[in-house]
């Protein structure tokens, strides 16, 4: 109980509301397709869920928040799309959600992911934020949303885990930042 009221006392009410129920929908989401690739031996494939912290890159939305947001994600490896026919990696489906204080970014993106142990990934998408801009009114719509990430896939461990540093750009520059997640995929 100490770890969920200290993570209340951060996140606030409505927050831990939210992220309470981004994790339930991941986890009944995890559990809907996790048997669905029960026998795929490629460590990138299937679903990935990663947890970890967010930083913006505008000093002006570090200051009217904090330096660190907590942050979430899920990506879904779309295993027959032959986009492009690109034959060193794959295409997945991602969403972010990271929010503090009346800002959000949520980007829903196409990637293009290549590597095994080491990996890199690209993506483009829409972003559904939100900021509250300099006269103190809340702006909220879909933007453009891109991003690109860099991971390394830990071998050997029972459950596959993952480190990644993930930018998360937006056409609004006051929720892009960087994300260093920590995550498993199955």
């Amino acid at each position: 109980m100490l770890f969920a009221d200290a993570v209340q006392s951060i996140l606030g009410d409505k927050s831990m509301k939210k992220l309470v129920s981004i994790a339930a929908i991941a986890a009944v989401f995890a559990g809907v397709t996790t048997s669905a690739f029960a026998d795929s031996n490629d460590t990138l494939s299937g679903v990935s869920i990663r947890i970890g912290a967010f930083q913006p890159l505008q000093d002006a939305t570090r200051n009217a928040t904090s330096n660190n947001w907590i942050a979430g994600g899920v990506d879904y490896k779309l295993s027959n799309a032959k986009l492009m026919n690109l034959s060193q990696g794959f295409w997945s489906i991602s969403l972010d959600y990271t929010e503090r204080q009346g800002f959000r970014n949520m980007p829903l993106m196409l990637n293009y992911v290549s590597g095994k142990q080491v990996y890199w990934s690209v993506g483009v998408g829409a972003g559904f934020d939100k900021f509250v801009d300099d006269a103190g009114a809340s702006n909220e719509r879909i933007r453009l949303a891109y991003g690109a990430s860099l991971g390394y896939n830990f071998q050997n461990t029972e459950i596959p885990l993952f480190l990644e540093l993930k930018y998360l750009g937006s056409e609004q520059p006051r929720v892009a930042g960087l994300g260093l997640y920590l995550g498993f995929r199955f």
